[in-house]
């Protein structure tokens, strides 16, 4: 059997990095919730064309 030993001097710790490379990255979407998104904002035009489509139709508006 063989004996490892390790000393604190080979292992790089928070205080002896660089700051700009302890930086965790940037959180991305996962891919469902861009597919969510893009769904979400397809559906939002879709009723604001629907919604145009019947103020052209019926001439009155709503929102006044």
């Amino acid at each position: 059997m063989g004996t490892l030993t390790f000393s604190t001097d080979t292992f790089s710790t928070a205080k002896t990095t660089d700051t700009t490379a302890a930086k965790p990255a940037a959180a991305k979407k996962g891919v469902f919730a861009r597919i969510y998104d893009s769904i979400v904002a397809a559906r939002a035009a879709q009723a604001e064309r629907d919604f145009i489509t019947y103020m052209q139709r019926t001439g009155f508006d709503p929102r006044k």
